[in-house]
């Protein structure tokens, strides 16, 4: 039974005291390490840390222990998930002395920093994972909790190329910076870059740090114009045409 948690005056646990590391062991299930760093966070030795992965519709929830008597779980499995789903983490630091426990501590979305021994990167604004896209190649998925690049595991030769072919990240990255910039701007009405650390705002600070400009207009026919020119500036950063041409020559 999953309890009900109340979020009211949670404090917040700092990202760079959260590391979490994937591994496999001989039979390919995917396993996890965590480095937990709680200084500076006034929390009563009684309550209990939580460590819950998810991907999807897969959720597993692990139990550290207490503030007081901390333990890692000897099985840190991720058993409900695929062999190629990467999980966000949160983690929770509950008082459970009420009918419903009262979250004290919590930090959401954390990327493992470490996937089979492949450095990832816990701040990296887009995600690829490999998955079955049937015909597709590629997928630009923003319904989750990040956004994520999916590549079709079939393609031949795909991590290859969409890693390092020029004329890959020519074609599709514009086009994925555009379709971000627009959902976070245009469809979910976030302009403020400075208001969290969630990743809308770390996308629009990129923007805003490409195009040297303070946050984007209200307007939304002014937002798309915006739009256009930061992705203009994406492109001209990392001199898209002329590589694409010089790939060509190339090839």
């Amino acid at each position: 039974m999953i309890r009900k948690f109340n979020y009211t005056g949670r404090k917040k646990i700092k990202r760079s005291h959260v590391r979490i590391d994937l591994f496999r062991d001989n039979d390919g299930l995917r396993h996890f390490n965590i480095a937990l760093r709680l200084d500076g966070l006034v929390l009563p030795d009684t309550a209990h840390i939580y460590v819950e992965a998810y991907h999807r519709s897969g959720y597993q929830r692990f139990d550290l222990g207490t503030i007081a008597n901390r333990v890692m779980p000897s099985d840190r499995a991720l058993r409900r998930f695929s062999g190629l789903a990467v999980p966000l983490f949160r983690v929770k630091v509950v008082d459970r002395s009420a009918a419903h426990g009262r979250i004290l501590a919590a930090v959401d979305k954390i990327r493992p920093e470490k996937v089979d021994d492949n450095p990832v990167g816990s701040q990296s604004l887009l995600y690829v994972e490999f998955d079955d896209l049937e015909n597709r190649i590629w997928q630009l998925d923003l319904d989750g909790d990040w956004p994520v690049l999916r590549l079709n595991q079939h393609a031949e030769g795909i991590a290859l190329i969409a890693g390092s072919e020029t004329k890959f990240l020519s074609l599709v990255y514009p086009e994925v910076y555009r379709r971000i910039l627009t959902r976070v701007l245009i469809d979910d009405e976030h302009n403020d870059p400075d208001c969290d650390d969630d990743w809308q705002s770390l996308w629009l600070k990129h923007a805003c740090n490409l195009l040297g400009t303070s946050p984007p207009p209200g307007l939304k026919s002014e937002q798309n114009i915006w739009i256009e020119k930061a992705v203009d500036q994406f492109c001209a950063g990392f001199s898209m045409l002329e590589k694409f041409n010089q790939s060509v020559k190339d090839s």
